[in-house]
């Protein structure tokens, strides 16, 4: 049992060393104060948002009735607390436009309906004054929302809709137009949580690498020559060393769970269960990503300058330098591969209300690739010395 021994060494290295503990506690305090108040304004959900209501021109050319559900039962109805239809005729909404009198209009192309319901791409053509801020943004969202929905609704409800003929009721268009949020009990994450969970993981991140690059200089020195003449075989070295990094790891974490909900009243969900083991699980994951990158890595000042580069990458990459809101789609699925973007998301989920088993998957996953670091780092470092004392 002597990895304990050394351990609790290292930690007791940390707690007597005050620059690594400002490093570790006061420095992820300070920037989630100054974040969270920078960005309160932004991100804080208890703001409503309000939109102008504006008005939208219409002209409608199609020959079928989806037409006539878009802009009646869609943008004239259900929409007439945000905008104000007024229907033209072609020519007359282009000069209403040109002239500024009109901000936004469409045009329903006449084949509308028929393309809807063969399944092909349906035409309605945006037009617009130069910069006319979130209104075409709007507009265009509606319409494709409804291109999007009326064919699966009318599918799944085996509803047959005909090209030509009577028009839809309006009990037919509000089973077609009717929305259901996904979620919609979650709660809105306000700046504090955000950047809580964004620069916990991203100190978590740098305090594996400042434990990876002193194993690295350790080696460099005397003492480790000195250990391994000693009882102390090296696979209780490295075991020693990797739970000191785990337990700083955890202990940081968990001070700057606390501390945030102390000081700043960050609510971090209604799982403790699942806040307590997806921090246990991102530890793994990180500790095991500093040793699979300090196993390529021969001296201390090599890995310490490439790891707190790559700690800034993943950072900005993962999500805590620029808010994952405003990633597009396919970066925000992207990031879910790195350690600290995966936690980083499950901590908002949880802090949005998600229950314990939605992050199941995300906990399993750090886990099983952390340990799978642990293990290709640890059997390079193995052979290493193999190759070297042979």
């Amino acid at each position: 049992m002597t990895y304990w021994w050394l351990a609790w060494k290292d930690l007791l290295m940390i707690v007597r060393d005050k620059q690594a503990l400002l490093t570790l506690i006061a420095m992820p305090l300070l920037l989630i104060a100054i974040l969270g108040s920078a960005f309160g304004d932004m991100m804080d959900g208890d703001q409503d948002v309000t939109i102008e209501k504006f008005s939208l021109g219409i002209v409608n050319l199609d020959q079928g009735q989806l037409g006539g559900v878009l802009s009646e039962q869609v943008f004239k109805k259900e929409l007439a607390d945000q905008i104000k239809v007024v229907y033209f005729q072609e020519d007359d909404m282009y000069q209403n436009i040109k002239d500024h009198k009109l901000d936004v209009g469409i045009v329903i192309d006449e084949n509308f309906t028929a393309s809807l319901m063969a399944g092909e791409q349906a035409r309605a053509k945006l037009i617009s004054v130069p910069d006319p801020g979130i209104k075409t943004t709007i507009v265009s969202s509606v319409i494709e929302q409804f291109t999007q929905t009326i064919p699966i609704q009318a599918m799944s409800a085996n509803m047959a809709l005909p090209v030509q003929g009577n028009a839809l009721s309006e009990e037919s268009a509000q089973v077609l137009l009717n929305e259901k949020s996904i979620n919609s009990g979650s709660n809105p994450v306000s700046s504090f949580q955000y950047y809580a969970a964004a620069m916990g993981v991203m100190f978590l991140l740098m305090t594996v690498v400042q434990g990876v690059s002193a194993l690295i200089l350790e080696k460099e020195q005397e003492v480790y020559k000195r250990l391994l003449i000693s009882n102390l075989t090296y696979i209780n070295y490295l075991t020693g060393k990797m739970i000191g990094l785990i337990v700083i790891a955890l202990l940081q974490a968990f001070v700057i769970i606390i501390g945030t909900k102390l000081i700043f009243g960050v609510d971090w969900g209604g799982s403790i269960a699942g806040v307590v083991l997806m921090t246990f699980a991102f530890v793994i994951s990180a500790c095991g990503l500093g040793v699979l990158a300090g196993s390529f890595i021969k001296t201390e000042k090599a890995f310490n300058a490439a790891g707190m580069l790559g700690t800034q990458i993943l950072a900005a990459l993962g999500g805590s330098m620029v808010p994952l809101y405003i990633f597009p789609d396919w970066l925000v699925s992207v990031s879910k591969i790195l350690p600290n973007g995966l936690a980083l998301q499950s901590y908002l989920d949880l802090m949005s209300g998600s229950p314990f088993r939605e992050i199941i998957p995300a906990v399993l996953s750090s886990i099983g690739l952390g340990l799978l670091f642990f293990a290709i780092g640890l059997f390079r470092l193995s052979m290493e010395r193999r190759g070297k004392y042979a």
